[in-house]
């Protein structure tokens, strides 16, 4: 009998539950659905579903491509303009032809102590056997020069490292390098550069101001700087080092790179050249640029870190650039590959501050342990006494660099070989990691991860050069301009002498040039002639200063900084304003019509749950209570209606109400509706009895005994009452017949 109850029950609630559907798919304002089901021709009912199949498909495509190209977050840029914001950067200025000008030449340090020689033979030898690369056809001078520049990477870890080498005699100094300096129209000196140790071009100098805001722009503005170039002075004793790796593409002058302040200069990818005898001009643009931090387009945050120069011995502080990360993840694959680090600034970060144990690829010899790497070098040597002699200069018991430079390319390998054979254990791992690095060092770069600054500033710049001093003195004004230069050379060179005890390069090659700079002042120029009193003389001093120095001026073009800033071009709004108009043009959906699903959907949830509960048995035995749950109130209804039974034993209400609505029945009953009220097939079900006093009699005993129900509940009797309120209410409003 409970089957029965359930399954008359689960009958009425899916004719409710087509009610609604059909309700909705006839009230709905999506396009289309209405049209398909209150269409009666066949065809039209297919066509409308082709049409509706079709606008779903196209819906879905066009939301689709919407959603895709918001998860690919493009972005806009927009550019803004700043006035009289303008911060000077740093400028940083190198001497490529001097890998390191050393006021004590190089050769003269090798002679300077007996250790120090043989350790740069030595280094010459065992770099010998890398030098050549087997993949290509090198000539011999070719392998020559490389061993040399392994051979004098070497040695300045040797020279920076030991003791006994003070750094102020070997290294390159700015006051070698400046006559006249100039900033903001106010006189700077030597004292507003730092040094950085760069692995191709040695010493390099930054120009750091400490009031970088310009007030005003224009070509006299900014920096102005008369640099002496000891490279290209023919006084300056050549180094030996220079005479071999010049490869006679090189230019005079000077390498100047202008890049963002507390950052590391990159002469060899971002400077230019600045020869000698020429004036050289910078026209600054100051772009500052802000990147939107996407999923598809990432960027990190600007930071700062420390990076540690085991060549000057120091840690500084600076700001970090997309170039330093690819440099130091280079130099992270480097060494996790080799076992040995690139010589350059290192960030503390991987290798530690102050760190002199760090294994660099070029330290052939061991130069971070001297103890250790003297006595090697005494034990090479003894070697190659017993066993090439002729290496040996007999006048001082060193090795004697020339005999061995000219010895056959393959004999020279065959001494490196026999080296490396015999002390194998003290310089395996050494020579392990350089065999390694080499290749590393040539390929160089490879594809890297690195992300850019979210934040960082730019300068553009515009370039002009004009020859300076002038070509001849024959020109106009010429002899005048050559007195002014005259003076500023003399100015600077008694400030030198009166400052520094020592010998400096501008004094040097003043003095060798037996140069009296006095002969070529104003008081000697004759201002009627346009000549000097010593016209060959001051003609000699304008083409050394021709051949000599250079003048540098950097300056902004504009205080107007130009701001980009990177921005999201498709916001989420943006997605769902193009949604609501993709809906709107496939199937005529709002946010109404979503809700109108959204309801229909419930509907149809909650149907499959109320179902789901009704076939759980447990749930019909444990609920046996008369009118305890508006279930079993429904299941007594429909029982007494289809099936004309016996409600539970003590149900009386309830059998009243069963029996009221089995005196509806009529043996003439009809399954069929009444379509003249409603055309619609489940809109407000009514059945056809044929007496209509019956019915009106049977809904009169209905409501009447569901208010007595309700009066029962209210009096405290829930024994007598037909439901509780809510469910008394419940079944008011859903058994309307």
């Amino acid at each position: 009998m409970d089957r029965d109850i359930n399954k008359s029950s689960d009958r009425y609630r899916r004719r409710v539950l087509f009610a609604n559907i059909h309700s909705f798919a006839s009230r709905t304002s999506a396009h289309g659905l209405s049209r398909f089901f209150s269409q009666q021709i066949p065809w039209l009912r297919l066509l409308w579903i082709v049409v509706v199949m079709g606008a779903l498909t196209g819906l879905t495509m066009h939301t689709y491509k919407q959603i895709s190209l918001f998860r690919d977050y493009p972005v806009s840029s927009t550019t803004r303009l700043l006035t009289n914001k303008f911060t000077f950067p740093d400028v940083t200025i190198c001497d490529p032809l001097m890998k390191k000008f050393l006021r004590k030449q190089s050769s003269d340090l090798r002679r300077s102590n007996e250790s120090i020689l043989n350790y740069f033979v030595l280094s010459y030898m065992m770099a010998m056997q890398f030098a050549n690369n087997k993949n290509s056809n090198q000539s011999d001078e070719a392998i020559s020069v490389q061993a040399t520049k392994m051979a004098y990477a070497s040695f300045e870890h040797a020279v920076h490292t030991w003791p006994i080498f003070n750094m102020t005699e070997v290294s390159a100094r700015m006051l070698d390098m400046l006559v006249f300096c100039q900033y903001n129209q106010e006189t700077c000196s030597e004292k507003d550069f730092k040094v950085f140790y760069h692995r191709d071009y040695g010493n390099c100098f930054s120009f750091k101001p400490h009031n970088r805001l310009m007030k005003s722009s224009g070509v006299e503005k900014g920096l102005v700087l008369v640099l002496y170039s000891p490279s290209v002075d023919h006084i300056q004793n050549n180094d030996w080092y220079s005479n071999i790796v010049t490869t006679g593409l090189e230019t005079g002058g000077l390498r100047v790179v202008v890049h963002q302040k507390d950052t590391i200069p990159y002469p060899s990818e971002y400077g230019i050249n600045s020869p000698s005898g020429m004036q050289t001009v910078l026209a600054l643009n100051q772009v500052q640029t802000s990147l939107a931090n996407t999923p598809t387009k990432q960027c990190e945050p600007r930071t700062r870190f420390h990076a540690y120069d085991h060549i000057l011995g120091n840690t500084q502080s600076y700001e970090k650039q997309l170039t330093d990360c690819t440099t130091f993840e280079h130099m992270k694959r480097v060494r996790d590959k080799c076992n040995c680090t690139i010589e350059g600034p290192v960030p503390t970060e991987t290798y530690g501050s102050g760190e002199r144990r760090i294994n660099f690829c070029h330290d052939i010899m061991g130069a971070q342990n001297p103890e250790r790497t003297i006595k090697l070098i005494k034990n090479m040597v003894e070697f190659l006494r017993k066993n090439r002699n002729d290496l040996i200069n007999p006048r001082n018991n060193q090795l004697n660099m020339l005999a061995y430079n000219n010895l056959p390319m393959h004999e020279k390998q065959a001494i490196s070989a026999a080296l490396e054979h015999e002390f194998h254990n003290e310089v395996k791992q050494r020579l392990k990691s350089l065999r390694c690095a080499l290749p590393e060092l040539r390929s160089g770069r490879s594809q890297s991860k690195c992300l850019n600054m979210c934040k960082y500033t730019t300068y553009d710049f515009s370039v002009f050069q004009s020859r300076w001093p002038d070509l001849s003195l024959e020109i106009r004004g010429a002899n005048i301009r050559l007195a002014r230069i005259a003076q500023m050379l003399k100015n600077r060179v008694d400030s030198l002498n009166r400052n520094i005890t020592n010998n400096h390069a501008l004094n040097h090659s003043i003095a060798s040039h037996n140069l009296n700079l006095s002969h070529c002042m104003v008081n000697e120029l004759n201002l009627k002639s346009n000549k000097f009193r010593n016209d060959t003389y001051c003609n000699q001093v304008h083409n050394i200063i021709r051949q000599c120095f250079l003048q540098l001026r950097v300056y902004p073009k504009t205080l107007t900084v130009r701001q980009l800033f990177e921005e999201r071009s498709y916001e989420l709004v943006n997605l769902f304003s193009d949604l609501g108009g993709i809906m709107g043009l496939w199937i005529g959906v709002s946010m109404v019509t979503l809700c109108e699903f959204a309801e229909i959907i419930l509907i149809i949830l909650s149907y499959n749950i109320r179902a789901l509960l009704a076939k759980l048995p447990s749930l019909t035995r444990s609920r046996r209570a008369c009118g305890a749950t508006r279930r079993e109130t429904w299941s007594c209804v429909a029982e007494a209606e289809g099936q004309s039974l016996t409600c539970p034993i003590g149900c009386k209400r309830h059998g009243e109400l069963a029996a009221s609505i089995d005196s509806r029945q009529s043996p003439s009953r009809s399954k069929s509706y009444d379509h003249s009220v409603n055309p619609n097939l489940y809109r407000q079900p009514r059945l056809l009895t044929g007496n209509n006093s019956q019915e009106d009699a049977a809904i009169a005993t209905v409501r009447q005994l569901l208010q007595s129900g309700l009066r029962g509940n209210a009096a405290g009797d829930p024994g007598n009452g037909l439901l509780n309120s809510s469910t008394g209410a419940s079944i008011g409003k859903e058994t309307r017949l």
